[in-house]
């Protein structure tokens, strides 16, 4: 999985091939079969659900720090720039591939969701209304992952940084005092 999930972060699900796959995992192609008889799509489908459980247990340690937002934009910056920019987040790539794998693309939709949620409930638990939780835990998210995009286009952490300290203001902005 992890394979499948590296290639998909750096190459997209379409430019993720099985050749590749089979090269980077040293796994031959018959157990690949055997193991996933539904090629491909079934691969990418497990590499999006194991890849999201790693990533919520990396977001639920971010989330228990004193300052989430700072470390969740810290630890992408580093990601970011230790991979030259090659490499994103293997959610988002099966997000986008909603036409060639759709069951992986529904699986993104729900660990966005759980994403949402214990954003929500952080901010819930730091003082702010439940609807206005909800609604930053959205614009949290979205914002941070459209920086990575966009910090992988530029090359530059600084859409990533940018984000973060913006991120924060507005969660301030909600608190209670």
């Amino acid at each position: 999985m992890i394979a499948t999930s590296e290639l998909m972060r750096r190459h997209g699900v379409a430019g993720t091939a099985v050749s590749e796959i089979l090269t980077r995992s040293g796994v031959s192609r018959r157990s690949i079969y055997l193991n996933f008889p539904g090629g491909k799509l079934e691969l990418v489908d497990e590499a999006t659900r194991a890849s999201g459980e790693e990533l919520t247990k990396a977001l639920d340690a971010v989330l228990a720090t004193e300052d989430p937002l700072t470390e969740f934009t810290q630890m992408w910056s580093a990601l970011l720039t230790e991979t030259d920019f090659d490499a994103g987040c293997p959610i988002v790539a099966a997000a986008l591939a909603r036409s060639e794998a759709p069951q992986a693309a529904d699986q993104a939709g729900n660990i966005f969701a759980s994403w949402r949620d214990r954003i929500a409930h952080l901010l819930v638990d730091r003082g702010i209304e439940p609807a206005i939780a909800e609604s930053l835990a959205v614009t949290i998210l979205s914002a941070i992952e459209g920086a990575v995009v966009i910090a992988q286009a530029q090359r530059s952490t600084q859409p990533v940084d940018e984000v973060g300290v913006r991120l924060a203001e507005l969660v301030r902005l909600h608190m209670r005092e």
